[in-house]
C-alpha cells in the first residue's frame, strides 16, 4: 500500500489528530496540486479543477479538514474509475 493510500484508509476511520504535513503528503499522492499560501495552503487537482480545497497552516488541523480530503479523493477516484470505463 502507498503512503497516500495508508493515510487516506486511516484518515477514512478517523477525522481526528492529522497535521497540515499530513495533508500536503495525502493530497500530492493523489496528484493534487499544493500552493503554498499565506495562513493556508491551497489544494487543486490539475484535471479536476472543482476539486479544490484549502488547509489551515495549523499543527494539528480540525476533523472537517479530514473529512474534506476524504471527499475529494473519492470523488476523484470515481471520476478516474468512470473516465476508464468509459474508454
Amino acid at each position: 500500500m502507498s503512503r497516500g493510500q495508508d493515510i487516506l484508509t486511516r484518515m477514512q476511520q478517523t477525522p481526528f489528530g492529522w497535521g497540515q504535513d499530513d495533508f500536503r503528503r495525502l493530497y500530492r499522492a493523489y496528484g493534487f496540486e499544493v500552493i503554498e499560501g499565506g495562513r493556508h495552503i491551497v489544494v487543486r487537482h490539475p484535471n479536476y479543477p472543482d476539486l479544490n480545497t484549502t488547509v489551515a497552516r495549523h499543527q494539528e488541523l480540525a476533523p472537517a479538514y479530514a473529512r474534506t480530503a476524504v471527499r475529494l479523493i473519492e470523488e476523484l477516484l470515481r471520476r478516474i474509475a468512470e473516465r476508464g470505463s468509459k474508454e
